[in-house]
C-alpha cells in the first residue's frame, strides 16, 4: 500500500526518489536524455519487512492459541453442564 501511495504521489514532470516503510521500499523516477521518465521500484532494505513478518506471525500464532484454548474451555463447560 505504501508503494502505491509513493507511485501516485509523484509528479509527472520531475525526477524524484522516495522511500517508505522505514526506508525498505523505494520508488524512483529519473528523467532520461530524450525527455522520458524511467521508473524503478523495489526493496532497498528488507530488515523492516522481515521484522513485520515476524511480528505478524507471532501475533497470529498467539490469537490462534487463545482461540483454541477458549474453544476447549467452552467444550469442557458444555460437557460439565450436560452431565
Amino acid at each position: 500500500m505504501s508503494l502505491l501511495t509513493l507511485i501516485f504521489s509523484t509528479g509527472a514532470d520531475k525526477a524524484v526518489a522516495r522511500q517508505a516503510f522505514f526506508g525498505s521500499l523505494v520508488f524512483e523516477t529519473v528523467e532520461k536524455d530524450n525527455g522520458a521518465l524511467a521508473i524503478s521500484a523495489g526493496v532497498e532494505n528488507p530488515a523492516p519487512l522481515i521484522v513485520l513478518f515476524l511480528v505478524l506471525t507471532a501475533v497470529l500464532t498467539m490469537i490462534q492459541a487463545i482461540y483454541r484454548g477458549l474453544k476447549q474451555r467452552r467444550e469442557r463447560l458444555l460437557n460439565a453442564s450436560s452431565s
